[in-house]
């Protein structure tokens, strides 16, 4: 495996013992930021025609 591969993984890893640390309600607030972004972008791009809901 390449260095930079190992450094991503190694990365992500890192990044989940930290998520897994967090409290329940700041994980829901988590998910609910990233839902509404993921609706924001989905309205945006029907908009313009890009994909449909």
């Amino acid at each position: 495996m390449s260095e930079l591969t190992l450094r991503i993984l190694e990365q992500k890893r890192q990044r989940r013992r930290e998520l897994a640390q967090l409290s329940y309600p700041e994980k829901v607030r988590i998910v609910e930021k990233l839902r509404d972004a993921s609706l924001r972008i989905a309205r945006a791009s029907q908009r313009q025609g890009l994909r449909a809901l």
